[in-house]
């Protein structure tokens, strides 16, 4: 594809597009394996975020607090939450420190589900990395935490900045 590209544009640099392209790539080959494997015990790999999320947790998680931790709309974080409810994985109450929002637990069979799918998610995992070269492998973790880290602060600074103009704070510039 880069390749195609460079001979239609040759002003262009396509570095990017190679390596965004293969990292969607990868990421849809991991899902589709992940989701397949997933649909076995009836979960999506959202609702798998959530249960791990709550699992991990010391304490009740507020709904809010689930999206942030998993960068998912709120929509998206209820969705889960009510199906997972209504198959007894999860229980909520009301959040005594804030009467509108509610606090999210783990069932004793949500416990249980989690600590069946982690370790066998886990080997699914790594059968899918068994066949590459150490090569490969050696620093990845670290260098693609270092690409997630930074989008993730500029989401972070992108949605701070849009909150202070919706406030009326001068915009700087940048």
């Amino acid at each position: 594809m880069q390749r195609e590209w460079a001979l239609l544009r040759p002003d262009l640099s396509f570095t990017s597009l190679g390596v965004i392209h293969r990292m969607l790539r990868a990421a849809r080959l991991i899902l589709d394996a992940s989701d397949a494997f997933l649909a076995r015990y009836g979960l999506t790999r959202g609702e798998l975020d959530v249960l791990s999320a709550l699992r991990r947790a010391e304490e009740p998680l507020s709904p809010t607090a689930l999206a942030q931790t998993l960068l998912a709309p709120r929509s998206a974080i209820t969705m889960r939450l009510n199906a997972l409810q209504a198959r007894g994985l999860l229980s909520r109450t009301a959040n005594p420190a804030d009467g509108r929002s509610s606090l999210v637990v783990l069932t004793d069979a949500g416990i249980a589900l989690v600590d069946e799918v982690i370790p066998a998610q886990l080997e699914l995992e790594d059968a899918l990395l068994a066949d590459a070269p150490p090569w490969a492998m050696e620093g990845l973790a670290e260098r693609l935490r270092a690409l997630t880290s930074m989008w993730e602060e500029g989401r972070g600074q992108q949605a701070g900045s849009s909150k202070d103009r919706q406030r009326g704070a001068p915009e700087t510039p940048g």
